[in-house]
């Protein structure tokens, strides 16, 4: 049973998922992964490390490695047990204080913004609806 809805960030104007814009940008095995903690998440009452982080400020990333690479949607909380993904991100560094890189390099800065929007506009909120998953096919010789 869900206990959570998981809902995206739109651009309502252009009535575009950017959350699933930025999937499609990554690497089959990521989207893959992505798909699956959100999945999980969906069905878990309380996110914590090393699966789900807070960054301040209401914001907050999902925590996803795939090939070395670190993924990080940012989202907020909305109303209820919703979840609402405001960008996807990648992550290097993170040791040290001030050693973390974002890409894109104002990930939370938009995320932060686009908080403030789904807060005050619901038009921008849509449902999460991750696309048909791809599988790798492989050609016959």
């Amino acid at each position: 049973m869900k206990e959570w809805t998981i809902k995206v960030f739109k651009d309502k104007d252009a009535n575009k998922d950017v959350f699933e814009e930025w999937m499609a940008e990554q690497d089959i095995e990521a989207q893959e992964k992505i798909r699956a903690r959100l999945d999980m998440m969906s069905i878990t009452k309380t996110w914590d490390r090393p699966y789900f982080g807070n960054l301040g400020d209401h914001i907050h990333e999902v925590i996803v490695e795939c090939k070395n690479k670190q993924y990080r949607p940012l989202g907020c909380f909305g109303v209820g047990h919703v979840f609402i993904l405001l960008i996807g991100a990648t992550k290097t560094g993170g040791l040290r204080r001030g050693s973390t890189k974002w890409d894109p390099p104002d990930a939370i800065a938009t995320a932060r913004s686009r908080k403030e929007l789904v807060k005050t506009d619901g038009r921008y909120i849509g449902d999460y609806r991750p696309r048909e998953r791809r599988t790798k096919t492989t050609s016959k010789k």
